[in-house]
This record gives structure tokens, sequence and C-alpha cells, in this order.
């Protein structure tokens, strides 16, 4: 955790001894869950081990929104932010161990220690610019350039997750999906 928060600040000694004594570890059995839709997000997680998956239900389909893997944190951050009941579940795909600091927590640290008041906008800016790159993708690329983007930029998505969440997350059809891999398969073969 503390390689990862250094990639956005110099973390001195004493701003880590400040968040190490608010951290929590968990463990999360593949299959479960980190958090369920219609509760309010009580925590950021960094991933110390594992991969989740964050999904909403839409017309009552699961609709996979993200896949989270160790090194990085993950939270809904709307509802950690507005104290409000969220919308997506986040399942374990493979036994995680996390550790997490709880809101209140958080809001200590960022009014006592400026680097970590920084460390959080700089978070916010890291999620904005994800989600906007995200968008892009949804809106001006096709099924097919999203996924060869994806396997660029994710490749332990493609290595890590089941093809179902996949095309879900590609809004795509499992069996779409397929015929893409299909035809890329071919076309690297000629």
């Amino acid at each position: 955790m503390r390689a990862y928060v250094s990639r956005f600040m110099d973390l001195t000694d004493h701003d880590f001894t400040a968040i190490q004594q608010r951290l929590v570890c968990k463990s999360v059995p593949k299959g479960g869950y980190l958090l369920k839709a219609g509760d309010v997000c009580p925590h950021v997680a960094f991933i110390n081990k594992g991969h989740l998956r964050s999904f909403c239900l839409v017309k009552g389909e699961e609709v996979t929104y993200n896949f989270w893997f160790e090194g990085n944190f993950i939270t809904d951050y709307s509802s950690f932010l507005t104290r409000q009941p969220c919308i997506e579940t986040h399942e374990a795909l493979d036994d995680v161990e996390v550790i997490t600091v709880s809101y209140d927590d958080l809001q200590y640290l960022y009014k006592n220690f400026p680097g970590w008041d920084k460390f959080g906008r700089l978070i916010a800016e890291f999620i904005i610019i994800g989600i906007a790159e995200r968008n892009r993708a949804m809106l001006f690329l096709t099924a097919e350039e999203q996924y060869l983007n994806l396997m660029k930029s994710r490749p332990k998505v493609l290595a890590n997750v089941p093809q179902h969440y996949i095309a879900s997350y590609l809004g795509l059809r499992p069996e779409s999906l397929s015929r893409i891999r299909k035809r890329l398969a071919t076309a690297k073969k000629i």
C-alpha cells in the first residue's frame, strides 16, 4: 500500500504512521461481497491480494461495471462521499484480502495531515480520468476496438476474469464476445 501511495505523493513516515493506526484488515472469500448494493459504503479498501468485480443490477440483470486487482484501491466513491446507499456490489472473484480505512478516519486524516488531503485529491482526479476514458470508449469505439483496448491496457482482466463478466463489462452478450474473439484469432492466423 505504501508503494502505491508513493506513486502519487512523497509519503513521510509521519503520514504513513498516521494512517497505519487506522487501518483494518479484512478477508473476503471467493464469491463473497466486500460491499452490497443498498449499503452505505463504509470504507476505502486497498486490495492486498486477489481481485473483485463491481456490478449493478439493471432490469434484474447483473451488469459488470469494473474489475479491481491487488495493488489498487476500491470503493463506491459516490456512496462513500455522500453517505447514501450505493447501487453497486463488490464481489470477490477469488479469495481477497483488503486493508480498509473508514470514512471518519479518512476525514480525520484529511483534516490533520496535509499529505493525506493532497492524496485524496489526486486519487479523485485519477478516478475521474478513468471514468472519462471508459465513457469515451463506450461512446466512440466499436465492441471489437473496446476488446482490443482491454487486451492492451488491462491484460490482467483477460487472464483472470470469466468471459461472461468481460462480455458484460463491454456491454455485449457472451456469444457476441465469442464471435469477436474468434474473428481476431482467425485474423491473427492470416
